[in-house]
């Protein structure tokens, strides 16, 4: 039959199904999912999905000038357009400090290039690192979900910035979502990323655990793979991802109460729940407890008259924003 899939070309056949379930009558349509940024789950999710994997960017049809120099990573045209913007704002904006923040805000809405451009947009220009593309991913999970590949060089510089690694997309998931997926049982080096890459998210505080809009966790996906293989005709076969999960699993347990619950970093300071005063997570800026909730919730036991510890996160919460205690604590759990 003309246009049929041959069954020996499976990646193929898993192509073309991607597509007819993406194309069916079903949810919103393409152009509406690109006009929006909410969570999609289901045929929307994969409809949209689908669209990034067959439409791939073009710099010199999608980008312009100054986005071009980002992307290609000359670092001199950078530099250059940045401060003849600053220039032409300053008369408007009324300083120097304020000019840089407009441009920054414009700078914002454009694509992160090679590390040398994303050093000057991170620290010279003072440009945001939580901005999300379409499909709601942050540079930061691009360059750890290997997809298009594992960059651990600006990962880091975005991490430092305040990237967050577990931030979701919108379908929910996190980079371990793309990782999890990522092996070939031949290519050497795909192999070795399917470890570098995990490895990475964990020991920067990556949760495993969190689910995507389909109630799938990156560890669910990594379990399952496990058990295809156990079963199947390779049970002596051991994909690398999997030794690091199971030695990330023995450090948490072994260093017990000397983790953040969410994360399980243990070289920062740890501020309790100020609920149950058992959970405990990472002080602010970064928003262990916040992630956590929605798992912590169920088992934290609430005890609204309870005095709240200088060592609790919503007390040093209440110092930074110079806010009242039972004031931050209703603030906090609404916001919850």
């Amino acid at each position: 039959m003309a246009g049929s899939v041959p069954f020996n070309d499976p990646q193929t056949a898993l192509n073309v199904a991607s597509r007819r379930i993406a194309g069916a009558a079903q949810g919103r349509s393409l152009h509406e999912l690109l006009q929006t940024d909410d969570p999609l789950s289901g045929v929307e999710s994969q409809r949209l999905r689908s669209f990034f994997t067959s439409e791939c960017m073009e710099p010199a049809r999608d980008l312009e000038p100054y986005g071009a120099a980002i992307f290609s990573g000359d670092l001199a045209s950078v530099m250059k357009e940045f401060f003849s913007r600053v220039s032409r704002n300053r008369a408007s904006s009324g300083s120097e400090e304020d000019a840089r923040k407009a441009v920054a805000q414009e700078i914002y809405m454009l694509s992160w290039g090679p590390t040398c451009v994303a050093r000057f947009l991170i620290y010279e220009a003072k440009v945001p690192v939580n901005g999300v593309d379409l499909s709601g991913s942050q540079a930061i999970y691009h360059c750890v979900s290997t997809k298009p590949a594992f960059d651990p060089e600006l990962a880091q510089i975005l991490y430092d910035a305040g990237g967050d690694v577990s931030a979701r997309s919108r379908y929910g998931g996190t980079a371990a979502h793309e990782i999890a997926l990522v092996y070939d049982w031949f290519d050497r080096a795909k192999m070795q990323c399917s470890a570098d890459a995990p490895k990475w998210f964990l020991d920067h505080g990556g949760d495993v655990d969190i689910k995507d809009n389909g109630g799938t966790t990156a560890r669910g996906c990594i379990e399952a793979i496990r058990q295809k293989v156990v079963n199947g005709a390779r049970a002596n076969f051991r994909l690398p991802m999997w030794d690091v999960l199971d030695r990330e699993d023995r450090r948490r347990q072994q260093l017990a109460d000397g983790t953040c619950t969410f994360c399980g970093r243990d070289d920062a300071r740890l501020l309790k729940c100020s609920q149950c005063m058992k959970a405990q997570y990472r002080s602010p800026p970064r928003t262990c407890q916040r992630a956590d909730w929605s798992k912590h919730k169920s088992p934290c036991k609430t005890s609204r008259g309870q005095r709240v510890s200088p060592a609790t996160y919503i007390a040093v919460v209440a110092r930074q924003y110079r806010l009242d205690v039972p004031r931050i604590r209703t603030v906090a759990t609404s916001f919850l």
